[in-house]
């Protein structure tokens, strides 16, 4: 049992180093089996905040990921789609839809980094160069990803590593504002996959109205992770952002 102390100022402080080190990684060996797929440009702007616009050609990253190692002690899933965008520091990535299977995740994406994430099911299975994962949630499967494992690339392209351009603040009194973070990356292996790739949508998990299309590239990578740069606020949205993505964000 831990001294009443460990819960005060102090005990608080040395948590959060924990949590966040200064010079140290957040995750560690992550995995993420990632789809780019072309993306109907008039099919997601509707899904997009205001001023946020897509990059050329319209692209997405839809992954299924696995962490084994973090600093706060969970092992646990996610799924989520990453759309390509520009930003004055080169292609980023703006969050739309996210689930995942952990609660500690859950809460610090979402008050932290403004990544919309729910409650789901993912499952992962990697045997020898076979790989498995599939995503569902309230009774519905959204992703299902089957695929075979290649050669290694040297070039790949970050999966988390670009600047953010997420949204906090959708639920309260506060106006909804966009913040901008870009996470550090630091690859360990990325393998191409020979994937076969079926996605599907509910009523409040609509990636089946988002206009993603064909797969144009797939690929395994492994990652450390760490906080990179902080999360800024950039610019303040309308209440009516709020109003208009409960689906996908909330419900």
């Amino acid at each position: 049992m831990k001294d009443s102390k460990e819960y005060g100022v102090r005990g608080g402080v040395r948590q959060l180093m924990k949590l966040a080190p200064p010079r140290g990684m957040l995750y560690k060996d992550a995995h993420y089996l990632a789809a780019t797929v072309e993306v109907d440009p008039k099919a997601m702007r509707r899904w997009l905040p205001p001023t946020i616009r897509l990059a050329e050609p319209a692209r997405a990253d839809l992954f299924c990921a696995w962490f084994p190692d973090c600093t706060y002690g969970s092992v646990y899933h996610e799924a989520g789609l990453f759309v390509h965008i520009k930003t004055a520091r080169g292609t980023g990535i703006h969050c739309p839809w996210m689930i995942l299977d952990d609660d500690v995740a859950l809460i610090l994406g979402r008050e932290l980094l403004g990544y919309p994430k729910k409650l789901g099911s993912i499952t992962w299975d990697i045997d020898g160069d076979r790989i498995e994962a599939s995503a569902s949630r309230r009774g519905t499967k959204l992703i299902s990803m089957t695929g075979t494992l290649g050669e290694r690339i040297d070039d790949a392209p970050p999966i988390l590593g670009r600047p953010h351009r997420n949204v906090t603040g959708t639920l309260g009194f506060a106006l909804p504002r966009i913040i901008g973070f870009t996470p550090g990356e630091h690859p360990i292996e990325t393998r191409r996959v020979d994937l076969d790739l079926t996605v599907d949508g509910s009523e409040r998990d609509p990636l089946h109205l988002m206009g993603l299309g064909a797969v144009v590239d797939a690929r395994l990578h492994r990652v450390d992770l760490s906080a990179g740069r902080p999360p800024v606020p950039l610019r303040p949205l309308t209440p009516l952002f709020s109003v208009t993505r409960l689906r996908p964000r909330v419900l």
